[in-house]
Protein backbone atom coordinates (compact mmCIF):
# COMPACT_ATOMS: atom_id res chain seq x y z
CA UNK A 1 0.00 0.00 0.00
CA UNK A 2 1.71 3.60 -1.12
CA UNK A 3 0.50 5.87 1.72
CA UNK A 4 1.22 9.43 1.37
CA UNK A 5 4.73 10.80 2.86
CA UNK A 6 4.81 11.94 6.62
CA UNK A 7 3.70 15.46 6.94
CA UNK A 8 2.16 15.45 2.97
CA UNK A 9 -1.31 14.80 2.07
CA UNK A 10 -0.17 12.46 -1.21
CA UNK A 11 1.95 9.72 -1.71
CA UNK A 12 4.78 10.27 -4.52
CA UNK A 13 2.83 8.02 -7.03
CA UNK A 14 -0.28 10.46 -6.19
CA UNK A 15 1.98 13.96 -6.34
CA UNK A 16 3.46 12.78 -9.98
CA UNK A 17 -0.31 11.90 -11.25
CA UNK A 18 -1.41 15.36 -10.25
CA UNK A 19 1.77 16.64 -11.87
CA UNK A 20 1.41 14.95 -14.87
CA UNK A 21 -2.56 16.04 -15.16
CA UNK A 22 -1.65 19.86 -14.94
CA UNK A 23 1.20 19.23 -17.22
CA UNK A 24 -1.61 17.73 -19.76
CA UNK A 25 -4.00 20.22 -18.94
CA UNK A 26 -2.24 23.35 -19.60
CA UNK A 27 0.09 21.72 -22.82
CA UNK A 28 -2.55 23.33 -24.96
CA UNK A 29 -1.12 26.49 -24.17
CA UNK A 30 2.86 26.31 -24.94
CA UNK A 31 4.61 26.68 -27.42
CA UNK A 32 3.61 24.57 -30.77
CA UNK A 33 6.55 22.93 -30.70
CA UNK A 34 6.74 22.45 -26.80
CA UNK A 35 3.14 21.03 -26.55
CA UNK A 36 3.85 17.51 -28.51
CA UNK A 37 6.97 16.47 -25.91
CA UNK A 38 4.87 17.94 -23.26
CA UNK A 39 1.78 15.89 -23.54
CA UNK A 40 3.84 12.87 -24.15
CA UNK A 41 6.00 13.55 -21.36
CA UNK A 42 2.61 13.79 -19.33
CA UNK A 43 1.11 10.72 -20.89
CA UNK A 44 4.05 8.54 -19.83
CA UNK A 45 4.27 10.00 -16.18
CA UNK A 46 0.30 9.66 -16.16
CA UNK A 47 0.26 5.88 -17.68
CA UNK A 48 2.97 4.98 -14.69
CA UNK A 49 1.84 6.45 -11.39
CA UNK A 50 -1.79 5.76 -11.81
CA UNK A 51 -0.93 1.93 -12.79
CA UNK A 52 0.92 1.81 -9.12
CA UNK A 53 -2.02 3.59 -7.57
CA UNK A 54 -4.45 1.29 -9.03
CA UNK A 55 -2.26 -1.87 -7.65
CA UNK A 56 -1.23 0.10 -4.62
CA UNK A 57 -5.29 1.21 -3.82
CA UNK A 58 -7.01 4.45 -5.80
CA UNK A 59 -8.18 7.00 -3.03
CA UNK A 60 -11.69 8.63 -4.42
CA UNK A 61 -9.81 11.81 -3.94
CA UNK A 62 -7.45 10.64 -7.25
CA UNK A 63 -10.59 10.21 -9.06
CA UNK A 64 -11.36 13.69 -10.60
CA UNK A 65 -7.62 13.56 -11.02
CA UNK A 66 -7.33 10.59 -13.02
CA UNK A 67 -10.46 11.06 -15.07
CA UNK A 68 -9.99 14.75 -16.27
CA UNK A 69 -6.46 13.43 -17.73
CA UNK A 70 -7.96 10.65 -19.25
CA UNK A 71 -10.88 13.05 -21.00
CA UNK A 72 -7.83 15.80 -21.94
CA UNK A 73 -5.75 12.77 -23.22
CA UNK A 74 -8.77 11.59 -25.13
CA UNK A 75 -9.13 15.97 -26.71
CA UNK A 76 -5.45 15.66 -27.35
CA UNK A 77 -5.45 12.56 -29.42
CA UNK A 78 -8.74 13.82 -31.63
CA UNK A 79 -6.56 15.52 -34.30
CA UNK A 80 -4.06 12.86 -35.16
CA UNK A 81 -7.20 9.96 -35.17
CA UNK A 82 -8.68 12.35 -37.58
CA UNK A 83 -5.56 13.06 -40.12
CA UNK A 84 -4.91 9.19 -40.05
CA UNK A 85 -8.88 9.01 -41.18
CA UNK A 86 -8.29 11.42 -43.89
CA UNK A 87 -10.68 14.43 -42.31
CA UNK A 88 -9.29 17.47 -41.60
CA UNK A 89 -8.68 17.74 -37.24
CA UNK A 90 -10.61 20.82 -35.67
CA UNK A 91 -9.14 22.66 -33.14
CA UNK A 92 -10.82 24.72 -30.49
CA UNK A 93 -10.60 28.47 -30.45
CA UNK A 94 -8.78 29.68 -27.85
CA UNK A 95 -11.83 31.49 -26.48
CA UNK A 96 -13.62 27.94 -26.11
CA UNK A 97 -10.54 25.99 -24.68
CA UNK A 98 -9.86 29.13 -21.98
CA UNK A 99 -12.69 27.77 -19.77
CA UNK A 100 -12.26 23.85 -20.29
CA UNK A 101 -8.52 24.29 -19.49
CA UNK A 102 -9.89 26.66 -16.29
CA UNK A 103 -12.42 23.84 -15.20
CA UNK A 104 -9.56 21.09 -15.78
CA UNK A 105 -7.28 22.71 -13.62
CA UNK A 106 -10.34 23.10 -11.31
CA UNK A 107 -10.91 19.33 -11.24
CA UNK A 108 -7.40 17.96 -11.00
CA UNK A 109 -6.56 21.00 -7.70
CA UNK A 110 -9.61 19.12 -6.32
CA UNK A 111 -7.80 16.03 -5.31
CA UNK A 112 -5.03 17.26 -3.14
CA UNK A 113 -7.08 19.83 -1.57
CA UNK A 114 -10.06 16.81 -0.71
CA UNK A 115 -6.49 15.00 -0.07
CA UNK A 116 -5.42 17.90 2.74
CA UNK A 117 -9.23 17.86 3.74
CA UNK A 118 -9.40 14.15 4.18
CA UNK A 119 -5.88 12.80 5.26
CA UNK A 120 -4.62 9.93 6.47
CA UNK A 121 -4.36 10.30 10.16
CA UNK A 122 -0.42 10.89 11.15
CA UNK A 123 -0.16 10.20 15.03
CA UNK A 124 2.43 11.86 17.07
CA UNK A 125 5.16 9.66 18.92
CA UNK A 126 4.79 8.47 22.10
CA UNK A 127 7.02 10.88 24.41
CA UNK A 128 7.42 8.10 26.55
CA UNK A 129 11.16 5.85 27.22
CA UNK A 130 9.61 2.71 26.13
CA UNK A 131 9.00 1.51 22.75
CA UNK A 132 5.49 0.52 22.34
CA UNK A 133 4.30 -3.07 21.39
CA UNK A 134 0.53 -4.59 21.30
CA UNK A 135 -1.57 -7.78 21.20
CA UNK A 136 -5.31 -8.47 20.22
CA UNK A 137 -6.32 -11.55 21.62
CA UNK A 138 -10.16 -12.95 21.78
CA UNK A 139 -11.46 -13.82 25.40
CA UNK A 140 -14.92 -16.10 25.42
CA UNK A 141 -16.42 -15.33 28.56
CA UNK A 142 -20.22 -15.68 29.85
CA UNK A 143 -19.99 -12.62 32.20
CA UNK A 144 -21.77 -12.23 35.48
CA UNK A 145 -24.39 -9.88 36.28
CA UNK A 146 -25.02 -9.65 32.12
CA UNK A 147 -28.70 -10.63 31.58
CA UNK A 148 -30.19 -13.81 31.42
CA UNK A 149 -28.77 -14.09 27.97
CA UNK A 150 -27.09 -17.56 28.28
CA UNK A 151 -24.83 -17.27 25.37
CA UNK A 152 -21.19 -16.87 25.93
CA UNK A 153 -19.57 -13.19 24.63
CA UNK A 154 -16.30 -13.29 22.57
CA UNK A 155 -14.68 -10.17 23.96
CA UNK A 156 -11.62 -8.64 21.77
CA UNK A 157 -8.96 -7.01 23.79
CA UNK A 158 -6.46 -5.27 22.58
CA UNK A 159 -3.30 -4.66 24.65
CA UNK A 160 -0.88 -1.82 24.46
CA UNK A 161 1.86 -2.55 26.45
CA UNK A 162 5.80 -1.26 27.52
CA UNK A 163 8.04 -3.27 24.92
CA UNK A 164 11.81 -3.84 24.30
CA UNK A 165 13.94 -2.19 20.91
CA UNK A 166 12.23 -3.13 17.79
CA UNK A 167 14.12 -3.11 14.79
CA UNK A 168 13.65 0.23 12.65
CA UNK A 169 11.80 -1.44 9.24
CA UNK A 170 9.00 -3.30 12.35
CA UNK A 171 5.74 -3.34 11.13
CA UNK A 172 3.27 -0.86 12.91
CA UNK A 173 0.17 -2.13 13.66
CA UNK A 174 -2.72 -0.71 11.59
CA UNK A 175 -5.21 1.65 13.38
CA UNK A 176 -8.85 0.34 13.66
CA UNK A 177 -8.01 -3.51 13.13
CA UNK A 178 -5.60 -6.40 13.23
CA UNK A 179 -5.45 -6.47 9.23
CA UNK A 180 -5.97 -3.81 6.77
CA UNK A 181 -9.26 -5.48 5.87
CA UNK A 182 -10.63 -5.48 8.96
CA UNK A 183 -9.38 -1.45 9.52
CA UNK A 184 -11.77 -1.08 6.69
CA UNK A 185 -14.82 -2.90 7.99
CA UNK A 186 -14.57 -0.99 11.29
CA UNK A 187 -14.17 2.46 9.25
CA UNK A 188 -17.34 1.63 6.82
CA UNK A 189 -19.39 0.54 10.46
CA UNK A 190 -18.22 3.99 12.31
CA UNK A 191 -19.09 5.89 9.01
CA UNK A 192 -22.41 4.45 8.39
CA UNK A 193 -22.80 4.60 12.56
CA UNK A 194 -21.68 8.11 12.41
CA UNK A 195 -24.44 8.64 9.38
CA UNK A 196 -21.33 10.26 6.94
CA UNK A 197 -20.44 8.70 3.97
CA UNK A 198 -18.16 5.76 4.11
CA UNK A 199 -15.64 7.09 1.42
CA UNK A 200 -14.95 10.46 3.50
CA UNK A 201 -13.31 8.36 6.19
CA UNK A 202 -11.35 5.91 3.97
CA UNK A 203 -8.34 7.30 5.01
CA UNK A 204 -8.46 5.23 8.19
CA UNK A 205 -7.90 2.13 7.35
CA UNK A 206 -4.28 3.48 5.94
CA UNK A 207 -3.30 5.02 9.05
CA UNK A 208 -0.36 3.12 10.79
CA UNK A 209 0.03 3.35 14.56
CA UNK A 210 3.16 3.50 16.69
CA UNK A 211 2.84 0.24 18.13
CA UNK A 212 4.96 -3.26 17.05
CA UNK A 213 2.71 -5.95 17.23
CA UNK A 214 3.53 -8.75 18.90
CA UNK A 215 6.68 -7.15 20.04
CA UNK A 216 8.68 -8.37 22.92
CA UNK A 217 7.62 -6.92 27.06
CA UNK A 218 10.42 -4.43 27.63
CA UNK A 219 13.04 -5.82 30.45
CA UNK A 220 14.14 -4.03 33.56
CA UNK A 221 10.68 -2.17 33.59
CA UNK A 222 9.66 -3.23 37.45
CA UNK A 223 5.95 -4.14 37.52
CA UNK A 224 3.29 -2.02 35.32
CA UNK A 225 0.47 -0.17 36.43
CA UNK A 226 -2.74 -1.91 34.12
CA UNK A 227 -5.30 0.74 32.40
CA UNK A 228 -8.83 -1.11 31.80
CA UNK A 229 -10.28 1.36 28.65
CA UNK A 230 -14.09 0.72 27.26
CA UNK A 231 -15.27 2.87 24.62
CA UNK A 232 -18.63 4.56 24.51
CA UNK A 233 -21.83 3.89 23.19
CA UNK A 234 -20.71 2.90 19.73
CA UNK A 235 -17.04 3.36 20.11
CA UNK A 236 -14.35 0.27 19.22
CA UNK A 237 -11.41 -0.50 21.40
CA UNK A 238 -9.01 1.51 18.97
CA UNK A 239 -10.70 5.00 18.62
CA UNK A 240 -7.79 6.21 21.62
CA UNK A 241 -4.88 4.45 20.35
CA UNK A 242 -2.51 7.74 20.45
CA UNK A 243 -3.44 7.84 24.43
CA UNK A 244 -2.82 3.89 24.68
CA UNK A 245 0.29 4.39 23.12
CA UNK A 246 1.32 7.40 25.17
CA UNK A 247 0.46 5.65 28.43
CA UNK A 248 2.43 2.52 27.15
CA UNK A 249 5.28 4.22 26.19
CA UNK A 250 5.27 5.54 30.18
CA UNK A 251 5.60 1.91 31.63
CA UNK A 252 1.42 1.16 31.77
CA UNK A 253 -0.38 -1.79 30.43
CA UNK A 254 -3.57 -0.45 28.32
CA UNK A 255 -6.11 -3.17 27.99
CA UNK A 256 -9.04 -2.23 25.80
CA UNK A 257 -12.21 -3.80 25.22
CA UNK A 258 -14.72 -4.21 22.12
CA UNK A 259 -18.65 -4.88 23.23
CA UNK A 260 -20.34 -7.18 21.13
CA UNK A 261 -23.26 -5.71 19.57
CA UNK A 262 -22.68 -2.81 21.06
CA UNK A 263 -19.40 -1.48 19.38
CA UNK A 264 -20.38 -0.37 15.93
CA UNK A 265 -18.37 -3.41 14.50
CA UNK A 266 -16.30 -6.20 16.59
CA UNK A 267 -14.37 -8.30 13.52
CA UNK A 268 -13.45 -11.78 15.17
CA UNK A 269 -11.04 -13.96 13.84
CA UNK A 270 -13.06 -16.20 12.09
CA UNK A 271 -14.62 -13.72 9.95
CA UNK A 272 -17.92 -13.03 11.61
CA UNK A 273 -18.44 -9.30 12.16
CA UNK A 274 -20.85 -8.05 15.07
CA UNK A 275 -22.87 -4.78 14.47
CA UNK A 276 -23.78 -3.08 16.76
CA UNK A 277 -28.01 -3.44 18.17
CA UNK A 278 -27.87 -0.43 19.97
CA UNK A 279 -30.65 2.27 18.62
CA UNK A 280 -32.52 4.84 19.98
CA UNK A 281 -36.37 4.42 20.33
CA UNK A 282 -37.51 7.76 20.95
CA UNK A 283 -39.09 6.28 24.02
CA UNK A 284 -37.52 8.58 27.11
CA UNK A 285 -38.57 5.16 29.76
CA UNK A 286 -37.95 2.93 27.58
CA UNK A 287 -34.83 4.19 26.16
CA UNK A 288 -33.24 4.85 29.92
CA UNK A 289 -34.18 1.09 30.63
CA UNK A 290 -32.60 -0.18 27.31
CA UNK A 291 -29.31 2.37 28.44
CA UNK A 292 -29.35 0.85 32.40
CA UNK A 293 -28.87 -2.85 30.59
CA UNK A 294 -26.35 -1.94 27.88
CA UNK A 295 -24.25 -0.29 30.74
CA UNK A 296 -24.89 -3.62 33.18
CA UNK A 297 -23.27 -5.53 29.74
CA UNK A 298 -20.67 -3.34 29.30
CA UNK A 299 -19.32 -3.67 33.04
CA UNK A 300 -20.18 -7.58 33.03
CA UNK A 301 -17.74 -7.58 30.03
CA UNK A 302 -15.50 -5.46 31.97
CA UNK A 303 -15.22 -7.90 35.27
CA UNK A 304 -14.43 -10.66 32.90
CA UNK A 305 -11.80 -8.95 31.17
CA UNK A 306 -10.34 -7.91 34.74
CA UNK A 307 -10.71 -11.59 35.98
CA UNK A 308 -8.06 -12.78 33.13
CA UNK A 309 -5.77 -10.41 34.24
CA UNK A 310 -6.10 -11.77 37.78
CA UNK A 311 -4.44 -15.32 35.66
CA UNK A 312 -2.15 -12.84 34.66
CA UNK A 313 -1.05 -11.88 38.05
CA UNK A 314 -0.58 -15.27 39.06
CA UNK A 315 1.78 -15.81 36.31
CA UNK A 316 -0.16 -17.74 33.40
CA UNK A 317 0.76 -16.33 30.33
CA UNK A 318 -2.79 -14.48 28.27
CA UNK A 319 -0.32 -13.77 24.89
CA UNK A 320 2.85 -12.11 25.44
CA UNK A 321 2.05 -10.01 28.45
CA UNK A 322 2.43 -12.47 31.24
CA UNK A 323 2.47 -12.22 35.05
CA UNK A 324 3.26 -11.42 38.38
CA UNK A 325 2.18 -7.61 38.12
CA UNK A 326 2.16 -7.83 42.08
CA UNK A 327 0.94 -4.19 43.20
CA UNK A 328 -0.11 -2.82 39.87
CA UNK A 329 -2.98 -0.51 40.25
CA UNK A 330 -5.64 -1.13 37.61
CA UNK A 331 -7.64 1.91 36.17
CA UNK A 332 -10.75 1.70 34.47
CA UNK A 333 -10.92 4.36 31.80
CA UNK A 334 -13.71 5.22 29.99
CA UNK A 335 -14.78 8.97 27.57
CA UNK A 336 -15.99 10.87 30.16
CA UNK A 337 -15.26 11.57 33.74
CA UNK A 338 -14.34 9.71 37.01
CA UNK A 339 -16.12 9.30 39.98
CA UNK A 340 -14.13 8.52 43.42
CA UNK A 341 -15.53 5.01 44.02
CA UNK A 342 -12.91 2.47 44.39
CA UNK A 343 -13.21 -1.07 45.20
CA UNK A 344 -9.89 -3.36 45.93
CA UNK A 345 -8.72 -6.09 43.95
CA UNK A 346 -7.12 -8.97 46.05
CA UNK A 347 -6.12 -10.88 43.43
CA UNK A 348 -4.01 -8.08 41.42
CA UNK A 349 -3.31 -6.08 44.74
CA UNK A 350 -4.78 -3.49 43.10
CA UNK A 351 -7.36 -0.58 43.22
CA UNK A 352 -9.97 0.39 40.48
CA UNK A 353 -11.02 3.90 39.69
CA UNK A 354 -14.43 3.31 37.86
CA UNK A 355 -15.51 5.85 35.43
CA UNK A 356 -18.55 6.69 33.96
CA UNK A 357 -18.66 6.98 30.41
Amino acid sequence: MTEPTAGLPLSAPEALTVLGAIVLVLARWLPRRLRGPAALAAGALLVGSVTVLVVTGLRWQMTPVVATAAVVAALALAPSMARRSGRTPWRARWWLALPGSVVGVALVAAGPVSAWAFPVPEFPAPSGRFPVGTEVLEWSARPDGAGRDPEPRTLVTQLWYPAGRSAPDARRAPYLGRTEAEARTVSAALADYSGVPGFLLDGLPRSRSHAVPGAPVADGGGRFPVVLFSPGLGGVRTQNTVWAEELASHGYVVVAVDHPYDSAAVVLSDGRTLRTRVAATGDRAKDEALAEGWTRTRAADLRAVLSRLERVDRGEAVGRVTGPNDHARARGAGPRRADSSREALPALGCRVVRYRG
